[in-house]
């Protein structure tokens, strides 16, 4: 019972921290409503002496990560030179800039996807964290977790570091669709210049195909979704250009499959006490129906 609420609250913090809205919330008890067919064999008791504090460092990160991410952009901007400029490239590229996702557009489909671009770099990989939490499933946990920030993070700062391609709007000389405010001109700069791949892409389309591994057919259902809408509404909303969006759809590929590759030969790497612990409940429950 303690560790059930311990983890509600860590959640409720998770929410708090990133200002979720109602439909946040409500998206996620959508995608937790078929949690059991995904679920392992694992005692709660037992879970919850790994699962509640590697969701407690996840949180802890969460929370000060962002600070830490704007300070490398801040520092980038101020120190980088960016060897190649993309803009005039991209923007010479017909149908390049997605204005063709907009030939459909009306104020209620603006403030939605608004919405889902606003909340979809985050939103997107804490309810699979949040979901592989209930499942039980600390190598679930661990993929959704490496294949979203830990590892993109790192791996798309090269980029970052040598191209420079500013969103669409602002090479364009249109009004930014998500309506930012920028106290100086050097926060616009900072906030518009990284857009190769887009990240919001990549982190997005790593949980889509991390999700059409689970069973639950309403999860898996609702992440291409949201994941597909997340994608949409970058080009929608003339931030990123079509080849950034294809790029971080092959980046997200890429770590995917090295996150799969750190955990498989992690997990070897395990002592066989720890493997046998945790799965304790799992053995005596073959070994029961053995017997009967």
């Amino acid at each position: 019972m303690y560790g059930i609420i311990l983890s509600i609250f860590l959640v409720w913090r998770i929410g708090v921290v990133g200002g979720w809205t109602s439909s946040c919330w409500v998206l996620l008890l959508v995608c937790l409503l078929g949690v059991r067919k995904d679920q392992i064999d694992v005692e709660w008791k037992r879970f919850f002496i790994f699962g509640i504090p590697l969701l407690g460092i996840f949180y802890y990160f969460y929370g000060t990560g962002n600070g830490f991410w704007w300070d490398i952009a801040n520092w980038m901007f101020e120190n980088n030179k960016h060897p190649w400029n993309w803009d005039s490239m991209m923007n010479s590229i017909p149908f390049n800039d997605g204005a063709w996702a907009r030939a459909i557009h009306f104020n209620r489909l603006d403030k939605l996807m608004v919405w889902i671009y606003n909340y979809g770099f985050v939103l997107s990989l804490w309810i699979c964290i949040v979901r592989s939490y209930w499942t039980r499933s600390i190598k679930k946990m661990l993929s959704y977790a490496l294949s979203g920030h830990l590892l993109q993070f790192p791996l798309i700062l090269p980029f970052y570091n040598l191209i420079l391609l500013r969103e669409v709007w602002w090479v364009k000389h249109q009004p930014d669709l998500l309506g930012r405010s920028f106290a100086t001109e050097n926060d616009l700069l900072v906030n518009v210049m990284n857009c190769f791949p887009s990240m919001h892409t990549s982190i997005s389309f790593a949980m889509l195909l991390l999700a059409l591994r689970e069973k639950d057919r309403i999860f898996k259902y609702m992440m291409v979704i949201y994941c597909a809408s997340i994608i949409f509404s970058t080009m929608y909303l003339q931030i990123h250009w079509v080849l950034d969006v294809i790029a971080g759809m092959l980046f997200a590929y890429g770590t995917v499959k090295l996150a799969d590759l750190l955990i498989n030969l992690c997990s070897k790497l395990l002592p066989a006490r720890f493997k046998s612990f945790y799965e304790q409940k799992k053995k005596r429950f073959s070994s029961d129906s053995v017997a009967a």
